[in-house]
């Protein structure tokens, strides 16, 4: 997950803010990029169970449908597997507070 909703209350005009947008964005785990002939071509996305579990399902439905020829990832070897913490802390693009159920039997990363 990021940090990534700048709502703040300020910048919003007086009054009551019924039927304006706020502004903001919220990202959770669940969606995968697909890919053809280094390319992509469209996304999935899950939703449903914790963002971590979302984002293996998804993560597996995509290499069971053979789409997932990543060009370039941002993990080792230019692979785009999910990279769960093991520590208090996430490093890079590691995903945190993960239940281990969620990462059980992951599928070997896809790179190219």
């Amino acid at each position: 997950m990021n940090n990534s909703n700048p709502f703040d209350a300020r910048f919003l005009e007086q009054g009551s803010g019924i039927g304006r947008t706020l502004g903001g964005v919220i990202t959770f785990g669940g969606g995968v990029a697909l890919y053809a002939g280094g390319k992509v071509i469209g996304g999935l996305g899950v939703s449903g169970d914790s963002a971590c579990a979302d984002h293996i399902v998804a993560y597996r439905m995509r290499k069971l449908a053979g789409l997932g020829g990543v060009p370039a990832g941002q993990g080792p070897g230019n692979a785009d597997n999910i990279a769960c913490s093991t520590g208090a802390s996430p490093m890079g693009f590691e995903r945190p507070h993960c239940f281990p159920t969620d990462t059980r039997a992951l599928p070997v990363a896809h790179s190219r």
